[in-house]
């Protein structure tokens, strides 16, 4: 056996881990046809099994432009976080292709891989650049952005809450995704290993650390607008598929402080007005119960309910009925 072919053997039989510090993921959107927004998620784990069984996992939750009420509405409105929190990609390598990678620095790889996002997966097919930057660190990157459609995730009425969000303003109805990841291996892992868990405790830290009244504020209009709490029909029973939502509302609320706000509920214009009026009355006081569960102070909240007196869209249709009976959240201003 030559030595050369021993070195082979060596490099590629590893088990391989994704350095964060030095690995990113970009997502780029359009809107109003001819605007681009850059988003990057800053928390993305993964590794290469020595068999090559290839796994990258992205917190969504992660996603950063630089404007906190665009990654709120990311979160909540277009990747509902608070039901998919992450992106799974696998891919099964062949080892036998990039066998090159022991005689020469850099190779283009077409990579298969498989995306689950939101609930959905689908198969993919890109081409990589795998580079060898020394005996135990190598770096995959995206030759070319990989197009993602929102049908295919099922992102599409995520797609058309962001653009309500932005008065209508259209947003086209994909991505692109671009990755420069960073793996290493041998006696450089255990450092690796020690931060990934540094990442874990800062990301715990910071998702239950202190909001400011602004960021209270924007969290609580964009948890409004999603839709997402729904109760048995004609009853203030809150239906299961909810419990996320209210889960992520809670945690807001916990998070900001002596901070008070208001609950309210909302009908369509179908029944007796009376009756709707005491139903979203109980709605926002079953709302209210579910988040005292939930550690937050009945004297931080007041409910309301407003039954079908303001709509946000027209009774006409099943759907603009179905925007109208929801519960809304807001500071209180005192």
């Amino acid at each position: 056996m030559s030595a050369n072919h021993g070195y082979a053997q060596d490099f590629l039989n590893q088990e391989w881990l994704l350095d964060p510090a030095l690995s990113t993921v970009y997502m780029q959107t359009v809107k109003a046809n001819s605007i681009f927004e850059t988003h990057r998620f800053s928390v993305v784990e993964g590794s290469i099994s020595s068999s090559g069984d290839a796994s990258i996992r992205i917190d969504l939750a992660s996603i950063h432009s630089g404007i906190d009420i665009r990654d709120t509405r990311m979160r909540f409105q277009l990747f509902e976080t608070f039901k998919f929190p992450y992106a799974q990609i696998n891919a099964k390598l062949d080892k036998a292709k990039l066998k090159a990678l022991t005689t020469q620095t850099r190779l283009s790889y077409p990579l298969s891989l498989s995306l689950s996002l939101h609930g959905h997966a689908s198969e993919l097919q890109t081409d990589v650049w795998v580079t060898r930057i020394a005996e135990t660190i190598v770096s995959v990157t995206s030759i070319k952005p990989i197009n993602l459609t929102a049908e295919s995730f099922g992102l599409a009425p995520g797609i058309g809450r962001l653009s309500e969000a932005i008065e209508g303003t259209p947003i086209a109805a994909g991505a692109s995704i671009a990755f420069d990841l960073v793996f290493k291996t041998g006696a450089l892992k255990p450092a690796i290993e020690a931060a990934v868990a540094s990442q874990q405790k800062r990301t715990a830290e910071e998702a239950a650390g202190s909001l400011t009244p602004e960021a209270c504020e924007v969290r609580f209009t964009v948890v409004s607008q999603t839709g997402a709490i729904q109760f048995k029909t004609g009853s203030s029973i809150i239906e299961p598929t909810s419990e996320a939502i209210l889960n992520s509302v809670a945690d807001i609320a916990n998070r900001c402080g002596t901070i008070k706000f208001g609950i309210s509920g909302h009908t369509d214009n179908v029944g007796d007005l009376r009756d709707n009026m005491r139903l979203s009355q109980e709605r926002a006081q079953a709302v209210s119960a579910y988040l005292q569960g939930k550690g937050v102070g009945p004297d931080r909240m007041s409910t309301r309910g407003f039954g079908g007196e303001r709509p946000i869209k027209s009774n006409e249709t099943e759907a603009g009925r179905a925007a109208n009976r929801r519960i809304e959240f807001e500071l209180r201003k005192e």
